[in-house]
């Protein structure tokens, strides 16, 4: 018991935390989010004779108090024996601070909207297998992960409350299901973009069960000998008695680890999603058994870099890069192009979101790597590329698109091709894979001097 005390309390060779920060300690874990959690539960009005603004006073210092020890955990502390935790401490920091003031600050008072509950009912479908398959399939998380839909096929429609709730029992399981709801599912905070598809299936524990032992643990397992492979040969210190950096490798390991350390990830992400599933289930149909898909398309499916972000990966921190970075994104644009509020302005949408996000990882790249801000820079390097390069195809697709449609004018739209070309999905997978790996090279070039890359190795 002592050692493994000792290794909880020790910290490892290759943190670096941020100067001046300290090891966390269960009290500043605990007090954020249960302040937090204090202050949901007065968040929807009283009803009857009530003082409303006393009750407001009193909400709104303790969310003042959950949002400041949110922002201050990952400047005051580290977990000083694992580096991804120190990195996932200041994601929490900061998703937590800026959530606190999205909902009593922003949402409450610049658009008066309290977030309602949203309640999911299935109806069952019918489908009938194609030529060649022999049962149905769906483009729902669950068939992207070779899931056999054992349960019915269903079609998912949600209908908001009406109301808010009332009694304390009511106000204090809203305000959990709110609290641990990072996209807001099951609330009219979620993005359209957590929802792709109404047709899914209702997945028993036997189908995540068979889902993790079949897929995403041999998936996960596979990524994980990679890393390891290539840390163990190329990147130990301990094997070449120096410390040698990504640049280092030759350009096709560079590319190899970075999807490795994509898909590891990827893989990491469904593992969690469906262990608290499988643990919530017994709850149904309570909402915090709830859980939509984390990914809505298979990753072979995905024909250009905008569907990857929108549906090959998860939307956990939707609601953050929305309110912090599309809005204000699609602001400045319109307020630079002279656009109407009812106007797309989707190169503000693109650039504000990505720019968020670099933020954000940025910053806690930062927590890992001693504070040195050159070396924090590789993830806002990698989503600003990204957001460049959704906007450049796009760009592309559309003059590629009109070009077509004046073909077809010119020849009275009698082409039987239509607007689509068979060989448009290959050039996308052309272009959005390299693309990626090849500006994940700078994620990846930052999680190696972190020595995240040497943790996610087992060493």
């Amino acid at each position: 018991m002592e050692q493994v005390i000792a290794s909880l309390t020790s910290p490892r060779p290759d943190l670096k935390p941020t100067p001046g920060t300290v090891p966390l300690t269960p009290g500043a874990a605990f007090l954020p989010p249960f302040i937090y959690y204090l202050a949901l539960i007065l968040l929807p009005p009283f009803p009857g004779p009530v003082d409303q603004r006393l009750i407001a006073l009193f909400r709104s210092i303790l969310a003042l108090i959950a949002g400041f020890l949110f922002f201050r955990l990952p400047l005051t502390y580290h977990v000083p024996f694992s580096v991804g935790l120190t990195y996932q401490l200041a994601l929490v920091g900061l998703y937590g601070g800026c959530r606190v003031l999205d909902a009593f600050f922003i949402s409450r008072y610049l658009f008066n909207h309290i977030p309602r509950r949203v309640k999911h009912h299935h109806q069952p479908r019918t489908e009938t297998p194609g030529p060649q398959h022999s049962r149905p399939r769906s483009n729902s998380y669950f068939d992207l992960q070779f899931l056999q839909p054992r349960a019915a096929a269903v079609t998912e429609t949600a209908i908001t409350d009406r109301g808010l709730p009332d009694s304390w029992k009511d106000r204090a399981s809203w305000a959990l299901e709110l609290e641990l709801s990072m996209r807001g599912a099951g609330f009219t905070w979620t993005s359209a973009d957590v929802r792709h598809t109404r047709k899914t299936w209702t997945p028993s524990v036997g189908d995540r069960v068979h889902s993790i032992l079949l897929h995403v643990l041999p998936a996960l397992g596979i990524c994980f000998a990679i890393n390891r492979y290539i840390y163990m040969s190329d990147l130990d210190p301990e094997s070449f008695g120096q410390t040698k950096s990504f640049d280092e490798l030759a350009f096709p390991k560079q590319l190899l680890l970075t999807a490795a350390l994509g898909g590891f990830l990827m893989t990491a992400f469904s593992l969690g999603h469906s262990i608290f599933a499988i643990m919530l289930a017994p709850l149904k149909p309570h909402p915090l058994s709830y859980f939509p898909p984390l990914y809505t398309t298979r990753v072979w499916d995905l024909t250009s870099m905008r569907d990857f972000w929108s549906y090959g990966w998860h939307r956990l921190f939707s609601r953050l890069f929305l309110v912090y970075g599309v809005w204000p994104g699609e602001w400045v644009e319109r307020k630079l192009t002279g656009k109407g509020s009812d106007q797309p302005a989707d190169v503000g949408k693109v650039l504000g979101g990505f720019a968020s996000s670099a933020l954000v990882h940025s910053f806690a790249a930062y927590t890992v790597v001693g504070g040195v801000v050159g070396d924090a820079l590789g993830e806002a390097e990698f989503f600003t590329l990204c957001g460049v390069a959704i906007i450049a195809e796009e760009m592309v697709k559309r003059l590629v698109m009109n070009r077509r449609r004046r073909n077809m004018r010119v020849s009275g739209g009698k082409q039987a091709l239509g607007l689509n070309r068979w060989y448009d999905s290959v050039i996308g997978r052309v272009w959005w894979i390299p693309v990626l790996l090849y500006n994940g090279r700078h994620f990846a070039r930052g999680w190696v001097k972190a020595g995240l890359v040497r943790e996610m190795s087992g060493m």
